[in-house]
């Protein structure tokens, strides 16, 4: 037949089944195994974990009676009133239950608290559960200005690293810029030319194969000691040069045999010079 109560076996009070402790005296319903330490009904014989006789198994509850005999509460023998106090406990004689474990194998509360989906805990630190629930609770708890004001200070920071390093405000510590390899070569003078000018002259004309200045050294058989102004040098940084040349003579003497040569400078002030070459002045 089924037994929907169970007596205490110090006080030998009726309780419900799944109660801890008395209901009238406070001691513990709870039968630990001294094996495994496993919490077990008081009433059981074997301990359900690992099927240990019980020490108290066969020993019926003993009935206690209280209050005892030849006591007398100070308060009532004042007032004249009938006063039952509960009986002192011992808790130094109570079996403790171990930390590790509840009645009936149950698992520590913080243990269900750290489980995934749990309401009432959080995720356990590490992973991203937990980093979520972190920010959650600081930005539940942070003042909705302060957490703003963050945010802007946060995005303009960013956005002003990006132009400081698009317009080149912070510099990185990357290599030097490797200069570059000054030319050696001089121009390569070319397709050298002469025709008759206006005013008793002569244009001289030349192609170089790199863009460069020009200029014309002339004079009367064998000497070339004149020269004309430097035309479109690159060396001044004011343009950078052509390669299709022409220069012009005034003023030359009649019925004379003249020697010119071109000359060419590049950009690197490199100076090509072609062979000298002879013309003669008409009458």
């Amino acid at each position: 037949m089924y037994q929907s109560t169970i007596p205490c076996p110090m006080c030998g009070a009726q309780n419900l089944h799944g109660q801890w402790v008395c209901v009238h005296c406070g001691n513990t319903l709870v039968a630990y195994c001294p094996a495994c330490h496993a919490g077990n009904r008081i009433d059981s014989q074997y301990c359900h974990a690992c099927k240990t006789p019980l020490p108290h198994a066969g020993n019926p509850p003993v009935q206690a009676q209280y209050p005892p005999t030849g006591y007398q509460d100070p308060a009532a023998q004042q007032y004249g009133q009938q006063y039952t106090p509960y009986p002192p406990q011992d808790y130094q004689t109570q079996p403790q239950p171990p930390y590790q474990q509840y009645p009936d194998g149950y698992a520590q509360p913080h243990d269900y608290m750290r489980q995934p989906g749990y309401a009432g805990g959080t995720a356990p630190v590490g992973t991203l559960d937990g980093l979520t629930e972190k920010l959650r609770q600081f930005v539940s708890s942070t003042n909705p200005i302060l957490l703003s004001s963050l945010v802007v200070l946060i995005v303009g920071m960013a956005i002003f690293l990006v132009l400081a390093f698009q317009f080149g405000w912070i510099k990185t510590g990357g290599a030097p810029p490797v200069a570059a390899l000054k030319d050696k070569t001089p121009p390569q003078i070319s397709m050298l030319r002469i025709r008759e000018g206006q005013n008793r002259g002569a244009i001289i004309s030349w192609v170089t194969n790199e863009p460069s200045s020009s200029q014309v050294e002339y004079g009367i058989w064998p000497y070339p000691n004149n020269t004309t102004p430097i035309q479109n040098d690159p060396t001044i940084g004011i343009n950078s040069g052509l390669l299709v040349h022409e220069v012009g003579l005034t003023n030359l003497l009649p019925r004379t045999s003249y020697v010119y040569r071109a000359v060419s400078i590049d950009k690197d002030g490199n100076r090509g010079v072609s062979p000298d070459m002879q013309f003669d002045t008409t009458p």
